[in-house]
């Protein structure tokens, strides 16, 4: 109850100085103090309502909060190569797949031939580009055909994510598609 006072008597006094025309701060506290019976009685509702809400909690949390395990980052990992004899620098793109809006990224050193994305969980295409915005090279379905010249399908391969899973081996290795066939390096 001391609490309520601690609150209440400031707000009461601000108001008694903005409302004149309600007699003053005798008039409003008097009329506060009327409604506390009333708020008082409800008081045991409320707390007898209390274990019914902390119940439908993990419900509420399970229906869409944010949990920490639905937040926590996936990875995605894999091997990188260029037509060469020497691997350039490369900077590896995850794009989500519905709205192709670059999510993550990481750049290599000159010969270093591996990559390590961590993203949110979803699906994802994987782009590497080589830092002079050469050619790009895509994990697309041509990488699991063997990168065969018989193998023609350029499409990207969507890679999916759960939180806190590591995926391997997606590698951006189809440097041989068309112009325009994966997106421009973000």
């Amino acid at each position: 109850m001391r609490r309520f006072w601690i609150v209440a008597l400031p707000a009461l006094i601000i108001l008694s100085c903005i409302c004149p025309a309600t007699g003053g701060l005798q008039e409003t506290i008097g009329a506060a103090l009327t409604e506390v019976p009333g708020m008082l009685t409800e008081l045991p509702e409320m707390m007898t309502e209390l274990p019914g809400m902390l119940t439908d909690l993990p419900a509420t949390i399970e229906a869409g909060m944010e949990t920490p395990e639905n937040v926590l980052p996936g990875t995605i990992r894999g091997h990188l190569s260029y037509p060469s004899e020497y691997l350039p620098a490369q900077r590896i793109v995850a794009f989500d797949v519905a709205t192709m809006a670059a999510v993550a990224d990481v750049t290599t050193v000159e010969g270093h031939g591996e990559y390590e994305l961590s993203v949110p969980a979803g699906n994802y295409f994987i782009v590497a580009y080589t830092l002079d915005g050469g050619i790009p090279a895509g994990y697309s379905q041509m990488v699991p055909c063997g990168l065969l010249a018989s193998c023609t399908d350029h499409s990207l391969i969507p890679v999916h994510v759960d939180a806190g899973a590591v995926v391997e081996d997606i590698n951006p290795q189809d440097w041989y598609a068309p112009p325009g066939s994966f997106p421009a390096m973000p």
